[in-house]
């Protein structure tokens, strides 16, 4: 982008210090683009992000440990096995086995050192179904957090595509701007030959000079507002401000052949779907209904085989024997500890059920929205596109008549600055209705990187 510095030396110095920053990195980018460097296309700086972004990571690191979750519960279906070793030193002497009889051959000897093994088996044959509903609470909670990751997934190509826009269009601003400033600019010069000759008013130099000045200010801000933007795009994707300037991103505009549009209803039925917010909170509500079970199980006996080998020793000897056996347990009084269970996990399935029922009132508004905001951008996208062509031949009328001397200078200032307004919304509703495009997307959610690449295509 080519960036012209204002002629006009009242504010030639605040100008420079101002956009020194954005100016330089101006050069200095096109310096690499003569040198072949590469630009950065919105589907690269959505992959950068992807790759990068912490918020990303956060959700892989949630879905791996709801997957680790599903593991440890299926352990429980699984015998438990323990292996045990002691050594101990008594101060007198003592049994180096057990006695299972009172006979004199029977009775062991005694030592002061003894050594002891054992290898015990256990199984949990019946718990009144704890397990399974163990299990499929932690798979609720593993699928919900793959939704959530989905759901992070689709927020970040979302906030990518809209910072990358917002660039775009502050770059369309800044240039907006700049036009009407050298077209001020002329008008300045014109005034001066005529004020030089004695055939203009001081007045109109003073108009001219005030549009100008107030059009610098006006630079100014864009100025400002493009290099926030740009910032704010490098740390998204995590690339040096340089790598970010808006005069290496391409510009972009909605394919002709971009996914098709939908009756309102269609998109609501898509969004209950495959929205991954929604997908989470009915898995929320399964793992809720899994912990309820889990809780009413504990009113069940449990009942566990265990079987093992134990040995016993001491420096002169070793002694085994083996175990089997099975425990049935049953608490009889828990001070209401089973009940509390059983009314807090029934309380947390309720309100799972109702944050459901929030999402999707939620989702339903936000599909209404954003099918309202597409239209009503793509109605003003028309609107303004007439609007400056019609400002653009009136600007083109008044500057004629001025220079025949048939028209007034109030009338030309004000088509130029009327004609710069309208291309700088122009600028920033085109974007606005890919941003759009992409919001109602994520709320539906079919916003992936290959919807991206269908949707929207790069201007060379």
């Amino acid at each position: 982008m080519n960036r012209r510095t204002p002629k006009h030396l009242n504010s030639v110095v605040v100008l420079i210090l101002l956009l020194a920053g954005s100016m330089g990195s101006a050069a200095n980018s096109q310096g690499q683009e003569q040198t072949g460097a590469s630009r950065l296309t919105l589907q690269q700086a959505v992959e950068r992000a992807l790759e990068y972004h912490p918020s990303l990571r956060v959700a892989e690191a949630a879905v791996d440990a709801a997957a680790a979750t599903v593991g440890e519960a299926k352990s429980q279906w699984w015998p438990r096995v323990q292996l045990e070793a002691s050594a101990t030193r008594f101060e007198l002497p003592m049994l180096t086995a057990p006695i299972h009889a009172f006979t004199p051959e029977t009775i062991p000897p005694f030592d002061r050192t003894l050594y002891g093994g054992s290898a015990m088996v256990g199984f949990n044959v019946f718990d009144g179904g704890g397990r399974t509903a163990r299990i499929g609470m932690a798979n609720a909670e593993s699928r919900g957090a793959s939704a959530e990751g989905e759901s992070t997934r689709q927020a970040l190509i979302a906030s990518v595509t809209v910072s990358y826009l917002r660039v775009l269009s502050n770059r369309g601003v800044l240039e907006a701007q700049e036009d009407l400033i050298t077209a001020l600019t002329a008008e300045l010069d014109r005034v001066n030959r005529l004020l030089a000759e004695g055939t203009a008013a001081r007045v109109e130099l003073l108009r001219a000079e005030a549009a100008l000045a107030a059009a610098e200010a006006d630079l100014v801000a864009a100025a400002a507002n493009l290099d926030v933007a740009e910032r704010s795009l490098a740390r998204l994707i995590g690339a040096s401000a340089d790598e970010a300037e808006a005069s290496r991103l391409t510009p972009v505009d909605l394919r002709a052949a971009a996914p098709g549009e939908r009756q309102r209803s269609a998109y609501q039925t898509m969004a209950n779907a495959t929205n991954p917010n929604l997908d989470k909170a009915r898995e929320n509500v399964k793992a809720a209904e899994s912990g309820r079970k889990a809780a009413i199980a504990q009113w069940w006996p449990r009942l566990e085989l265990m079987g093992g080998w134990i040995g016993y020793g001491y420096p002169g000897g070793l002694s085994t024997e083996w175990q089997l056996g099975a425990k049935l347990q049953y608490p009889i009084f828990t001070g209401g500890g089973r009940s509390s269970a059983v009314a807090r996990a029934s309380a947390r399935a309720d309100a799972a059920r109702e944050r459901l029922l929030m999402e999707e009132l939620s989702i339903q508004e936000s599909v209404d929205a954003a099918v309202t905001v597409v239209s009503e951008i793509q109605s003003r996208l028309l609107a303004m596109t007439r609007a400056v062509e019609h400002l653009t031949e009136v600007a083109r009328i008044e500057q004629l008549a001025l220079d025949a001397g048939a028209g007034t200078q109030p009338d030309y200032l004000r088509a130029e600055a009327d004609l710069s307004r309208a291309r700088a919304v122009l600028v920033e509703t085109r974007h606005a209705e890919i941003a759009a495009r992409v919001e109602l997307a994520r709320v539906t959610g079919e916003l992936t990187q290959d919807w991206l690449n269908r949707a929207v295509e790069i201007n060379q």
